[in-house]
């Protein structure tokens, strides 16, 4: 009596499979869309009901899409799909094949297989050793507040600042009683600001996607030294700095601060949840797309020039200049708030993928260990890696998480052979992002350590 083949189990539930492959609607590709819109109503009857009948319905969906997309695209045209940026189609692919979650099932040749193993273990190496000082790092600022120290009195120029954390968090005066109250109602429209500000700056950097990790508008604050309202009254502080001639104008001065603050904050959620950092197609590297994300945030971060471009405002009981010089001041407070929102939500990122690497660290000798899943591990590892550039660079210029070549083989046309000439472009493309990644570390001043001997060497050489 003949058995029945075990039905294949899949990598992820339909919910997850939802998420991973959805594309905004393309009106170019009708028939790719409809034939698509087929393999997903089968994927949810399968995971719903999996039985021979529902099994076989998916596999000619999958052939069916999959084929469609060669012939219009060429030989393996469906793994560059954008519904393919997580591996969830080649991972479905591997499951229906029988490979189920291995580096064989990726498309990777069997020769490089130990060796995308090992890769993915030195990610686990490298952060499951590694610590993070929340206490230390720099703010870059680009408008007119100096968070360094004193301010001379008058209205200072919008040039780009960096300033350590010590800096930032000093303690200072008192000040006279008019100069207390008008801080204070300046910090206090920063801390009512925050919530949005935080939410806005968690959207950005998910750039879409959702992780089920929703925004923890006062836990994040946790993350850094003095929270939410030390840093508030600081920058209020270095505002007092700033407006102080202005302060005799009396309390209009002060409310059009805390006006101007809250046109700023409004301002800048709109712009960071309406502008996505869209990646260049080609290199499908959870790595490389990481560092090349946060180089394109990089180049759209100054703040202050995108609430400045703004329509002025009018602040009421203040005259045209005056009002204009509050403006300048209050959105270069906002930019400053932003620049912190963006460092606690880094640290809350990295202490948590830390903690996780640390956990999976000390699980690597299992057979079910999370480095020998690729396509569950870089889920994992993306999760972070497209929202923090700080986790990608130190994967890729630590050198612990594989050499030139397993990356230009990993994220390349698996399996495909390259010229020459491609391998040493590629080497070269490598080279240059390293060199960013070495000088935005460097830029934002973190400090990484670790008591393990290889880890704490393979730090010297990023912070160059």
């Amino acid at each position: 009596m003949a058995t029945t083949p075990a039905l294949p189990s899949l990598p992820f539930d339909y919910a997850t499979w939802k998420k991973d492959t959805y594309i905004a609607v393309s009106l170019t590709d009708p028939t790719g869309r409809a034939k698509f819109g087929v393999l997903d109503k089968a994927v949810e009857a399968y995971t719903k009901t999996p039985s021979q009948a529902t099994l076989k319905a998916l596999h000619a969906a999958l052939i069916d899409w999959t084929s469609y997309k060669d012939k219009s695209g060429g030989a393996g045209a469906w793994k560059k799909s954008e519904r393919n940026k997580k591996l969830s189609i080649t991972a479905l692919f591997a499951a229906l094949e029988g490979h189920g979650d291995t580096d064989t099932g990726m498309g990777m040749p069997d020769f490089m297989g130990e060796g995308m193993l090992n890769a993915r273990l030195g990610v686990l190496y490298l952060f499951g050793n590694l610590a993070c000082d929340e206490g230390k790092y720099r703010i870059v600022t680009h408008g007119l507040l100096d968070l360094k120290g004193k301010g001379n009195g008058s209205i200072g120029t919008a040039v780009k600042r960096t300033a350590e954390a010590a800096a930032c968090l000093m303690p200072f005066p008192a000040g006279s009683a008019e100069r207390q109250a008008s801080r204070h109602s300046v910090s206090t429209a920063l801390q009512g600001m925050a919530a949005s500000i935080a939410q806005a700056v968690f959207t950005q950097a998910a750039n879409g996607e959702d992780d089920g990790e929703p925004t923890k508008a006062e836990a994040i604050w946790e993350a850094i030294p003095g929270g939410l309202r030390t840093v508030c009254d600081h920058i209020a502080e270095r505002v007092m700095d700033e407006i102080s001639p202005f302060l005799a104008n009396g309390v209009a001065v002060t409310k059009g601060l805390a006006t101007a603050i809250r046109h700023g904050c409004e301002r800048y959620v709109v712009h960071a949840k309406g502008k996505r950092v869209a990646l260049l197609p080609g290199v499908p590297t959870t790595t490389i797309d990481g560092i090349k994300r946060g180089m394109d945030i990089a180049l759209a971060s100054d703040g202050y020039h995108v609430l400045k471009g703004g329509a002025s405002l009018a602040l009421e009981g203040l005259t045209a200049g005056i009002a204009g010089i509050v403006a300048d001041v209050a959105f270069s407070a906002v930019e400053a708030l932003v620049a912190f929102v963006k460092k606690v939500h880094d640290f809350y990122r990295m202490r948590i993928f830390l903690g996780e690497a640390r956990a999976l660290w000390l699980q690597r000798d299992k057979p079910t260990s999370l480095h020998r899943q690729p396509y569950a591990f870089n889920r994992w590892y993306r999760r972070t890696a497209m929202r923090v550039p700080a986790v990608p660079v130190l994967a890729l210029n630590s050198g612990l998480c594989g050499d030139k070549m397993r990356m230009l083989c990993m994220f390349a046309n698996e399996g495909e052979v390259i010229t020459q000439k491609a391998f040493d472009d590629g080497v070269a493309y490598i080279d240059r992002i390293k060199g960013w990644g070495a000088t935005y570390l460097a830029e934002c001043g973190y400090a990484f350590s670790s008591k393990d001997p290889l880890v704490a060497a393979s730090l010297a050489p990023v912070k160059v």
